[in-house]
């Protein structure tokens, strides 16, 4: 016995050992660069930002076309409002409403970078209107905030990247190397006009060093143990697919109900779904997250991160407690529509419902597919694909000039802010430049902005100024 607990005592010490030594090892990975002061912001760029979101550029999808008066609109706002753009940087107009821009830069031999964002916004949910505090096609500002629709999503990165370079402009700055501006149309229904800009790059053999789309934030007091502001620098995206769960069975009368009707069998699938979640599992970009955010953490939190090969079910468990953290780690499915039934007497004959699945990199549209097929396990529940979906993205090396220069400038703007990769969970138009680029790269230089898609859309003023001094201090360290 005593040979026993002498070996369970040096197994304990050894053990300790490793994680001590591990966590020790565990080195920021934060670059040393202290910010730099704020670039003076004029009042009359909040202005802009104002006129922008009064015009009604909404995405609604379905059978509803584009108010191609406002798209139109909004170009000829764009015109007037940046008249150095329009006339130092060649513009053209890609599917009618998407623009892209050309900035020629000192060095043609250098790879470009392009700038990305969106003009279109989604639409105010119908009956919601009431309850938005302020007209949401106003840009009202109230408390040092500007509200309304397309604040935060996406117009703020649009507007910060036209008053960056005009202001530049202004001061007669060439940059190193070639801009292009890429300003999509319809990005809220699946991009369709970056989808042909990509195109018409890739016709014309442009290779980027980078492209920088929205995606992730400032974010303050959301990561457990840590006080900073923190950029979410997104290195990859999770793939998007949604299936319809079709059910068709004889109706009738509501008064003789068969043992099962479509509608049970329908939600006795979905039900099957939400019981069976996929497996959780770090990405790339997931484990690049905890190796820049770990080593910022207190000391017992940064020993669970720095020792995965032990503590790996825990993170796992502290991911998944919330909605965002469980998104990071497994592929998702959330039911968003359910259609059946026309009257309260009447059994509908056919019952159907649309499951959208957001995929972690690992799967894949296709082994998504098969595995809801293979858990609802019921041939009378017909499983299609509906037209628009994609696989996950390629993942940016946090070692190449992409990701390099996102973070030197956020560094250099937000002050005293620490920088960490991480999964983008929602789609941008930016997994459509795969051939154009391999450091895609997806952030947003905005402090935690409410209302994403939501009731009361809105970022601070000083969110929107620091915004542009972000694109500025990009712009500037192109080398």
């Amino acid at each position: 016995m005593k040979k026993i607990f002498l070996l369970l005592f040096i197994l304990v010490i050894v053990l300790v050992g490793v994680l001590l030594f591990n966590t020790l090892q565990f080195k920021s990975k934060q670059l040393d660069i202290e910010g730099e002061p704020s670039p003076e912001i004029s009042e009359t760029a909040v202005e802009n930002f104002q006129k922008a979101i009064r015009i009604k550029t909404i995405s609604f999808g379905d059978s509803i076309p584009l108010d191609t008066a406002q798209f139109y609109g909004f170009h000829r706002f764009l015109e007037s409002t940046y008249p150095l753009v329009h006339e130092k940087l060649e513009r053209e107009k890609v599917k009618d409403y998407s623009l892209l821009y050309k900035w020629h830069g000192k060095n043609p031999n250098a790879n470009p970078i392009v700038l990305m964002a969106h003009m279109d916004v989604v639409p105010i949910e119908p009956g919601t209107e009431s309850v938005w505090s302020v007209d949401p096609f106003e840009g009202v500002i109230e408390n040092d905030t500007i509200w309304g629709r397309g604040t935060a999503d996406d117009k703020m990165s649009l507007i910060a990247i036209m008053e960056a370079i005009e202001k530049l402009l202004a001061e007669n700055f060439v940059p190193e190397r070639t801009i292009y501006l890429s300003f999509g149309h319809d990005e809220e229904i699946g991009g369709h006009g970056a989808i042909a800009i990509a195109a018409l790059l890739e016709s014309r053999n442009i290779k980027a060093d980078l492209v920088l789309d929205e995606g992730g934030i400032i974010t303050i007091d959301k990561i457990p143990g840590i006080t900073q502001p923190v950029a979410l620098v997104g290195t990859s995206e999770k793939g998007y697919m949604s299936l319809q769960l079709s059910v068709e069975l004889n109706g009738g009368h509501s008064s003789m109900p068969a043992p099962e009707t479509a509608i049970d069998i329908l939600i006795n699938a979905i039900a099957r779904l939400r019981a069976n979640p996929f497996e959780a599992d770090f990405s790339q970009s997931t484990k690049d997250f905890i190796q820049y955010i770990g080593p910022e953490q207190p000391f017992l939190q940064k020993m669970v991160f720095a020792n995965q090969w032990l503590f790996k079910n825990t993170i796992v468990g502290i991911y998944e407690k919330s909605p965002g953290g469980n998104a990071m780690v497994r592929t998702t499915i959330a039911p968003t529509v359910i259609n059946a039934g026309v009257k309260d007497n009447v059994i509908p004959t056919l019952a159907n419902a649309v499951i959208n699945f957001r995929i972690l990199p690992g799967d894949t549209q296709e082994s998504v597919k098969d595995r809801v097929v293979s858990v609802i396990a019921d041939p009378r529940v017909k499983i299609s694909k509906l037209s628009f979906g994609n696989d996950p993205s390629a993942v940016t090396p946090v070692d190449g000039f992409g990701f390099k220069l996102v973070e030197t400038a956020a560094r250099k703007t937000f002050d005293k802010v620490i920088v960490a990769p991480f999964l983008m969970v929602g789609a941008t138009d930016s997994r459509h430049f795969g051939k154009v680029s391999d450091q895609i790269i997806k952030f947003s230089p905005m402090n935690d902005p409410i209302g994403f898609h939501g009731i009361d859309e809105r970022i601070s003023v000083k969110g929107f100024k620091d915004g542009i001094g972000f694109y500025q201090q990009l712009i500037k360290s192109i080398k």
